[in-house]
């Protein structure tokens, strides 16, 4: 399933961190602010059950949302990092995991993962929080990966910006999974970045590595 957030503050944000001209902190803020409202939009995908609650002056109708307690997010590193302070925002109980993973630099662009740190996922929610799904290579790895280590209750994907090959190559090796994402590009360039697209997430938000 894919699910494209058009709220117009995610919309926003998105075009303001499109320019070319944005500085460090207005870019990581901007990323930081499309998690918290990828929450919002995402609590309203879970099971509810109706409560009533004693006020200081009588009853109340009410609702609790259910799994809150139940979430698992992962962070691709490094990029992901803002996007996950702002998603932490909403799901304050949610458990958090991490994944080093990275892509070659040239075609095939192969998935390299070195680090991965995980809680249990039986029967959780799991968010995978990437901001950019480009040609699906490393995403489909992860996900591979996270398959062995238990059974989810749900899969989801949160990105900001998503390409077309990326979302099929996900959905054909992966059909269960939804997408959360603020913009749909057409387009890869032969280094495999998403055209018009971001640019680099990591060096934009921490600066380029020094190798």
């Amino acid at each position: 399933m894919l699910k494209i957030v058009d709220h117009t503050l995610v919309q926003e944000n998105l075009t303001r961190i499109r320019d070319k001209n944005i500085d460090r902190v207005g870019f990581r803020n901007g990323i930081i602010e499309i998690g918290r409202l990828f929450g919002y939009e995402f609590a309203n995908t879970l099971e509810k059950e109706h409560i009533t609650v004693e006020t200081p002056l009588g009853t109340a109708n009410g609702i609790k949302i259910r799994d809150m307690g139940n979430i698992v997010v992962v962070s691709v590193l490094r990029a992901a990092i803002p996007l996950v302070e702002g998603i932490s925002k909403v799901f304050k109980e949610a458990e958090y995991g991490v994944i080093g993973a990275w892509r070659s630099e040239n075609p095939p662009f192969k998935a390299n993962m070195e680090y991965i740190k995980l809680p249990d996922l039986e029967n959780k929610i799991v968010i995978i929080a990437d901001p950019m799904l480009a040609t699906g290579g490393t995403m489909n790895s992860i996900l591979d990966e996270i398959k062995k280590r238990g059974r989810p209750k749900r899969l989801v994907i949160f990105n900001i910006i998503s390409a077309e090959p990326g979302i099929q190559k996900i959905s054909k090796n992966h059909s269960e999974i939804e997408i959360f994402t603020c913009s749909v590009d057409e387009k890869l360039n032969k280094d495999g970045y998403i055209i018009p697209g971001l640019g680099d997430v990591g060096d934009i938000c921490f600066g380029r590595p020094c190798l």
